[in-house]
């Protein structure tokens, strides 16, 4: 199942949705992606169903305001080589939301969320934003949070480019322990550093089949 939290242009909540072929599919109710996982996977599979079969509202992928599928309530163990933060949950925005103008590089990987008896499993792009002295400035999550079982086999190829120009690659095992082992509903590993980054630098992720999201670095927008 793919899944995302978006800004309702007719509500002006965030709301969650099922991601499929290319549409958000927003779902009935309230039950925000947090209390879907909790739930357990026969629940978010019957949401995932109802959203696909009776959405409250159709939007064309790029054209909704994504934020982040799931806003964690303590702080998220970051790790990249050897480099370890907590980054405090008020850093943590979706890929659509500004990044921080003191933000002057990145750390680009995966994150996994795990629902509170460890029965679900997901994923989503990740990118930690730091500044000139290396501290965390944000933490963008998604768009999409992708269940376990879409994956496949192997290892997620993970990329950052800019104009064309690719600034770095790496691998994440899904399985690898930092993600699925420890403490944090959210935890995220981090195996591509870009070079120094300017405003106005446009930073395309890729995360494999986890998606791509693009952002303007300073934009406000």
């Amino acid at each position: 199942m793919r899944w995302v939290t978006y800004l309702s242009p007719s509500g002006g909540r965030e709301r969650a949705a099922a991601l499929d072929d290319g549409d958000v599919l927003g779902l009935p109710g309230d039950d925000r992606l947090t209390d879907l996982l909790d739930a357990g996977p026969t629940a978010l599979s019957a949401a995932h169903a109802r959203a696909v079969a009776t959405p409250i509202e159709i939007i064309v992928e790029p054209e909704a305001r994504m934020c982040a599928p799931v806003l964690p309530v303590a702080p998220v163990p970051v790790r990249a080589g050897d480099d370890v933060w907590e980054v405090h949950p008020e850093l943590v925005v979706g890929v659509d939301d500004a990044v921080a103008p003191a933000s002057t590089s990145a750390r680009a990987g995966v994150a996994a969320l795990n629902s509170g008896d460890g029965s679900v499993l997901a994923y989503t792009p990740a990118c930690l934003w730091l500044d000139a002295d290396g501290r965390p400035t944000q933490l963008s999550l998604g768009p999409a949070l992708v269940t376990a079982d879409e994956l496949g086999a192997g290892p997620l190829r993970v990329s950052a480019q800019m104009e064309e120009r690719e600034l770095g690659r790496g691998l994440v095992d899904p399985a690898d322990a930092w993600l699925t082992v420890g403490p944090g509903r959210i935890r995220v590993l981090l195996p591509v550093a870009t070079p120094p980054l300017a405003a106005d630098d446009e930073l395309f992720v890729d995360a494999d089949t986890l998606g791509t999201f693009e952002v303007r670095v300073g934009s406000q927008v």
